[in-house]
């Protein structure tokens, strides 16, 4: 520790440089700690899905509907336990960027074929008596000032209703609790009949019928039987666990781990290139502050271990900055893209990043310094 005001004083020895070098360090790994949390909270998406859950749609696409007429018979299918609807109902409020998760549901089935979600059973007659009803999630009642008794304008993305307004006013009766991190409480819960019976089109179909399976063990044997029903029929089905059909909606976007590995590779290539040309600049400059060093009496390996200290110390001060930023946006992120981030092995990961590209960047120059002669040193040689 008696060297380290030594060290600190090279680190600031060019203060605008290394204030620059600091900004483009610490933004290389805000972004890191960003992409890779958003990679891994897709994965624990993945991995909290539930067993007894498969959801039932279209073959041809999510978007083209099934006949709710399918629950009867799907209900005829040994290990089923239940069966709910669920019509894509995604909303605008206010402005055009003001965006609202609304599905439309049955509140007589949805809450039995999905019960990680719950409503007081007062609010949930509630809604079944009203038949613009609709519960909302605690974020979303917050993040707009909503309360019961409210009615909202929402605006839908896909359906018209029949005055020819993409309009829907939705009265608020009650909340919902979720202890599904997959559904947060950042939702709207409208009635299904209600969007059902005015909409100009579709109607009596459903984007999704969730169905909850008795024996999560059998729900790969439950999806097959109710694929057979339905096969050669107009509207033949795709059955998928939850965890199946949310990793087909990640592929839809893309390979998001490969994705971010590129973008990630290429920001630590081009950081090591730059970190890299500031130290070496910074040795070349002290060359004769290295050569009066070695006078004093520090032998080569300590001069390395000197530059290579202030490169791991830079890098590391700075790598963690970026990466305290990078968690303290978390919370932020949920609410905006609806799932958690884990900060556990980023942070571990990012640290381990800001290691290498201390010793990739600090080696060279280090070493150059450890071979310095004092005669050519002090020389200017």
């Amino acid at each position: 520790m008696k060297f380290f005001p030594l060290v600190w004083a090279g680190i600031w020895r060019k203060r605008g440089r290394a204030i620059l070098t600091l900004l483009s360090i610490l933004n290389a790994f805000l972004l890191f700690g960003l992409l890779q949390g958003f990679s891994s909270g897709l994965n624990g998406v993945v991995a909290e899905t539930h067993a007894d859950i498969l959801y039932v749609f279209s073959r041809v696409s999510i978007l083209e509907g099934l006949p709710i007429g399918h629950m009867a018979q799907i209900r005829t299918v040994p290990g089923v336990k239940a069966v709910t609807p669920l019509l894509v109902f995604t909303s605008t409020y206010r402005t055009p960027s003001t965006f609202i998760s609304a599905d439309a549901i049955d509140p007589e089935t949805f809450f039995e074929a999905y019960p990680s979600l719950s409503a007081p059973p007062a609010q949930l007659e509630a809604m079944k008596r009203t038949r613009t009803g609709a519960l909302m999630g605690a974020t979303l009642a917050r993040l707009h000032g909503w309360k019961i008794g409210d009615t909202v304008p929402l605006r839908s993305l896909f359906w018209a209703n029949r005055d020819g307004s993409p309009t829907w006013p939705v009265t608020i009766v009650g909340t919902y609790a979720s202890n599904d991190p997959n559904f947060g409480a950042q939702a709207l819960l409208v009635n299904y009949d209600y969007v059902d019976q005015g909409r100009t089109s579709q109607n009596g179909t459903a984007n999704l019928l969730i169905i909850r399976v008795a024996d999560p063990a059998k729900a790969g044997q439950v999806g097959a039987a109710v694929d057979r029903l339905f096969a050669n029929s107009p509207h033949e089905t795709k059955t998928a666990t939850e965890g199946q059909y949310v990793q087909d909606q990640i592929k839809q976007i893309g390979d998001i781990g490969m994705v971010v590995r590129a973008i990630m590779g290429a920001v630590f290539f081009a950081l090591l290139l730059s970190v890299g040309a500031v130290m070496m600049q910074s040795v070349r400059e002290r060359t004769p502050e290295l050569a009066v060093l070695k006078t004093l009496g520090f032998t080569d390996r300590g001069v390395l271990a000197l530059v290579l200290a202030e490169t791991l110390i830079f890098c590391l001060v700075s790598g963690a900055l970026g990466l305290g930023v990078a968690v303290a946006l978390f919370p932020l992120a949920r609410n905006l893209i609806g799932f958690a981030m884990h900060p556990g092995p980023i942070l571990a990961w990012g640290l381990v990043g800001a290691v290498v590209l201390a010793l990739l960047t600090g080696l060279p120059p280090a070493i150059r310094a450890m071979r310095l002669q004092i005669v050519d040193a002090l020389a200017g040689r």
